[in-house]
């Protein structure tokens, strides 16, 4: 891929881990940049390496000058010969550099040179297989040596994927682990750490979407019901245990209650302009 060249690729769910694809890119000049799990654009500078995978969105954009060699794989051909898949999946959608990632950027970038003579189909498996596993075994090796920053970014990722998607009454830690290529096992791991659940952060941003719906003027005529469907409940009884073990009464109490406070404010902000305009 040459400058300003684009490749973008949605999300490719596949029935068989047979099927899905790992696309290794390294950039040999110029500077390219991807989109990562936070949906921010990030840098990738030459001599970096790109794991990139099928089952997750794909997203990079070459700049003026800039050159990406890739390959293609399927993923049965690298985990979990070489690599377990969760460690694949994990160390995809980000740039590695440095270390064995150079030798790695050097196979790939040496594979689109004409006159170096072409690996055969075995050797080129072993070789890219045995590079990969090294650089994700770099990867989390990092990760285990600053691992309580890498687990505040993983948390920030789960509960921005939460925060949009909460009102889905299907959503779990799998469909959760799947959208970021994390394993569900870790996503529960990440939150004993925390001390909470996955449960417990969906309940709670569920409730607190209900209490704003209680005070927004726009959905003064919806029942409880519609409010606590609208948030991913699909069991008004249990909407009505959460609420009450959260805040500690019934969802009709609070919304009078919160109806008639903001109705008193809006009384004395009337009554105050009143009085601006009786003075002038």
């Amino acid at each position: 891929m040459g400058p300003r060249s684009a490749l973008r690729c949605a999300p490719r769910p596949s029935a068989s881990p047979r099927s899905a694809q790992v696309l290794l890119a390294a950039l040999g000049a110029g500077e390219a940049v991807y989109r990562a799990f936070d949906g921010r654009l990030k840098l990738l500078r030459p001599g970096e390496i790109l794991v990139l995978e099928s089952e997750l969105p794909v997203d990079v954009r070459i700049g003026d000058g800039g050159r990406l060699s890739a390959l293609v794989a399927p993923a049965h051909m690298l985990a979990p010969r070489f690599v377990a898949r969760e460690r694949l999946r994990g160390g995809a959608l980000r740039a590695h550099a440095g270390g064995v990632a150079v030798l790695l950027h050097q196979l790939l970038k040496g594979l689109t040179e004409p006159e170096r003579a072409p690996l055969g189909a075995g050797a080129l498996v072993d070789a890219v297989g045995g590079l990969v596993s090294a650089v994700l075994e770099d990867c989390w090796a990092q990760e285990r040596d600053d691992g309580q920053a890498m687990r505040k970014l993983r948390m920030e990722q789960i509960n921005q994927h939460i925060r949009r998607n909460f009102a889905d009454p299907e959503l779990s830690p799998g469909d959760v682990a799947e959208a970021l290529g994390l394993s569900r096992r870790y996503v529960h791991k990440l939150y004993a750490q925390e001390g909470r659940s996955f449960r417990q952060d969906l309940i709670g941003l569920r409730i607190e979407a209900c209490l704003r719906a209680f005070t927004d003027e726009q959905q003064a005529g919806k029942t409880i019901a519609d409010i606590a469907y609208a948030a991913g409940y699909t069991d008004i009884s249990q909407f009505n245990r959460h609420f009450r073990k959260l805040k500690g009464d019934t969802p009709s109490n609070v919304r009078r209650a919160l109806v008639d406070t903001l109705g008193r404010k809006g009384g004395r902000r009337a009554s105050a302009r009143g009085t601006g305009a009786a003075r002038r």
